[in-house]
């Protein structure tokens, strides 16, 4: 696994003179594997003082040339929320280690409970979509400003990995495709988005494992960065109530009135906003597209899962896109289609 075979060159760097001292840390440094993303793998890393994530980028979903400083600066722009990591370091050299490495505070705490901790995630987004910026500021991040186009760009991008595929399921590249051409059709509602656009910093992965819930401190933080853009605060939310979300990690479908303690509780947290009114319709308009893209990366995905020689294997999640990708579950996505 590529995380063992790192673990022995991280500990050295890590226990050098110039990063010990950029941490402004005397004492020795203990490394710990923690967890591996689709395109990171994650290090906590023990002084006598106090604990932090080593962050270790292997690739990047937005194609970006410089995946861990987009996340770096992205970290820097969210400090003010307090729900998010704070960064420290960033090495995007990658001279002594062949991938970039990114720092964090490290917030220990258990993954978020939908039936618990609902409320507490709807307060963490109203802090971050709250956030108001000097001009300038955001610059650097993606903009999404034709919302649904730009998911069904990224799905279009997905779905021809999987439509290539030669062990690709002919049923599965029939349902995505219909869904798919569906997506076209309704692309029209963007219309409602660009009349009264919306924006704010949207984290675009919102599932149950991206939060951190410390019951002792009352803290709900928001801790995986890896693509963020400059969007429409409707869209995160609406991706933390599908079902291909609340099903990833957690095996839970959200009720109606869970979806509606959830967004209750967002706009009374939220700075005073025009767009309160509207939210609901905004969140249900965003589902399908939400949907279509979490299908989507899982029908590219798959095509990744089964080639030879992969440095990255997670058996859950081969396990889950696999649920996703069968006939029965595509159709109960989207009922208005099939």
């Amino acid at each position: 696994m590529l995380h063992e075979l790192l673990a022995q060159d991280i500990t050295a760097y890590v226990n050098r003179a110039h990063f010990k001292r950029s941490m402004n840390i005397q004492t020795p440094i203990y490394v710990q594997f923690l967890a591996q993303g689709e395109y990171n793998l994650n290090y906590l890393l023990k002084t006598d003082s106090r604990n932090y994530v080593l962050r270790v980028n292997t690739g990047s979903q937005m194609s970006l040339a410089n995946q861990i400083q987009y996340e770096y600066q992205a970290l820097q722009l969210l400090k003010p929320s307090g729900v998010t990591p704070l960064p420290y370091y960033l090495d995007d050299l990658r001279k002594e280690i062949p991938y970039g490495l990114l720092v964090m505070e490290y917030l220990p705490g258990a993954p978020l409970n939908y039936y618990s901790d609902l409320s507490g995630a709807a307060v963490t987004f109203a802090r971050i979509h709250s956030i108001s910026f000097n001009q300038g500021e955001n610059d650097f991040l993606v903009k999404a400003k034709a919302p649904f186009s730009a998911i069904l760009s990224e799905a279009n991008n997905l779905l021809t990995r999987y439509f290539d595929c030669s062990e690709a399921n002919p049923e599965v590249k029939d349902l995505l495709e219909r869904s798919y051409l569906f997506g076209e059709e309704k692309r029209k509602e963007e219309s409602y988005f660009l009349k009264e656009p919306w924006h704010a910093v949207i984290n675009t992965e919102v599932n149950s494992h991206n939060f951190i819930v410390n019951q002792e401190k009352k803290s709900c933080h928001l801790i995986d960065w890896e693509k963020p853009i400059y969007g429409e605060p409707a869209q995160d939310l609406s991706m933390f109530l599908i079902r291909t979300t609340t099903l990833w990690k957690a095996d839970v479908l959200l009720s109606a009135e869970q979806e509606d303690l959830f967004l209750k509780s967002y706009t009374e947290e939220l700075i005073p906003c025009p767009y309160v009114q509207t939210l609901p319709e905004r969140v249900r308009i965003f589902k399908f597209f939400n949907t279509l893209r979490a299908l989507s990366w899982c029908a590219m995905a798959w095509t990744e899962y089964i080639k030879p020689g992969r440095p990255l294997v997670n058996k859950d999640t081969f396990e889950k896109i696999n649920m996703y990708l069968e006939p029965n579950f595509i159709k109960g996505c989207f009922p208005e289609i099939f």
